[in-house]
């Protein structure tokens, strides 16, 4: 943690910061004798990774509506995933603000470690997952070109 003269320094610091976490969260194996069930820090892992998300939107979209800043899952020059408005809601609705504000996920809202191969949002058995290593494995790349080509306001 530094002390910072700019926005645009301060973003290269907490960007790589929450990247860094939540890597380390999506890499760590649960001891089912601990946890009683195998996976990751998966709650944090999503919330750091949605918080990326929220916070680029914010400065490549702009304004004070939060959910306007999850349509950069769906903008070309970042995410560019074909997402639907609905399904950005639910993501915003059932993982961001649940999560976020309540530590839960909406009822048929999962999260899923995936692999390098895995689709980022897939739906199962009616019930949508969000699989993390794919998710972080896009918005590494997706900080990378925010840090590089857009000007932070």
């Amino acid at each position: 943690m530094a002390i910072h003269n700019s926005i645009s320094s301060m973003l290269q610091e907490s960007l790589h910061e929450m990247l860094l976490v939540s890597k380390y969260c999506i890499e760590y194996r649960k001891n089912p004798k601990i946890w009683g069930c195998y996976g990751c820090y998966g709650y944090p892992a999503a919330i750091l990774l949605l918080a990326i998300t929220d916070a680029i939107g914010s400065h490549v979209i702009g304004g004070s509506c939060v959910r306007k800043h999850f349509d950069i899952l769906k903008d070309y020059r970042y995410y560019n995933l074909a997402l639907t408005k609905r399904q950005i809601d639910d993501i915003y609705k059932e993982y961001r603000c649940l999560l976020t504000h309540n530590a839960i996920l909406g009822a048929n809202a999962f999260l899923g470690i995936g692999s390098q191969e895995s689709p980022i949002l897939e739906y199962k058995d009616q019930k949508t997952y969000i699989n993390l290593f794919p998710f972080f494995l896009l918005t590494n790349r997706v900080v990378a070109r925010f840090l590089k080509k857009e000007k932070v306001k």
